[in-house]
């Protein structure tokens, strides 16, 4: 069985307001972003962490769009949400997933879930296309990364579930919070982290112009699924 877990308890202090929320292509965000992972035949649940004061408006979202959603309370920290939400499942295979990645293509998806099984635990990501710098406080460049061997962590990542529960409990235990990426605490507790070559349109939604690019994606790539409605959306 392979479960979702979807982070939604940030703040979105650097969008302004709750980016989740915003409109894209007449939908909240997080119902695109939902949606993705409903489409892939191979997943059996989805679940979604946000805060407990956001829990019952976003069952409303979901049920409203028809959507097989469970909405659990999420964490002040994001391996928190994760865990809470794995804790939830039933999935002997669990992906992760931000909900401010809209764009992600059911391709990827199945072929994340593949290296999964093959491998235990993998991730996306997508090589750098220009040279990574390495700096300390002082912002002196101390060395560069080639492109070649270097890589952009994406979401979704996938695990085993005894490899994600294992590494989230002893990560909180020990208050080892690596603040967006799951594979990081994985691959620290000493289990081997398969790359799946990601997409570059996977691109995270943080400020207001990553937005407006992710609406341009959108209907490019899907024009017949721009609806005319407009979600109102609400401070939560």
């Amino acid at each position: 069985m392979i479960s979702v877990v979807i982070t939604a308890a940030g703040n979105s202090t650097r969008f302004g307001e709750n980016k989740l929320l915003s409109d894209l292509a007449g939908r909240p965000m997080i119902v695109r972003t939902v949606e993705q992972f409903a489409k892939c035949s191979q997943v059996d649940e989805i679940i979604v962490a946000t805060r407990r004061q956001d829990i019952a408006f976003y069952q409303d979202i979901f049920a409203r769009y028809h959507l097989h959603v469970k909405v659990v309370e999420g964490g002040n920290e994001r391996i928190e949400s994760v865990y809470n939400g794995t804790q939830a499942s039933n999935g002997t295979i669990i992906l992760t997933h931000d909900g401010a990645r809209p764009l992600t293509p059911l391709w990827l998806i199945e072929n994340l879930i593949k290296a999964v099984e093959e491998h235990g635990a993998a991730m996306t990501a997508v090589p750098p296309t220009a040279t990574v710098k390495y700096a300390e406080d002082d912002l002196i460049i101390q060395k560069s990364l080639p492109r070649t061997t270097t890589w952009i962590a994406q979401t979704p990542q996938g695990f085993r579930r005894d490899i994600l529960l294992g590494s989230l409990e002893s990560a909180i235990q020990k208050k080892y919070f690596v603040a967006t990426d799951d594979s990081e605490i994985i691959a620290a507790h000493g289990h081997k982290v398969k790359i799946v070559p990601g997409d570059p349109v996977n691109i995270k939604v943080t400020f207001r112009s990553d937005l407006s690019i992710t609406n341009e994606l959108f209907i490019q790539d899907k024009p017949e699924q721009v609806e005319t409605l407009i979600f109102e959306s609400q401070e939560v």
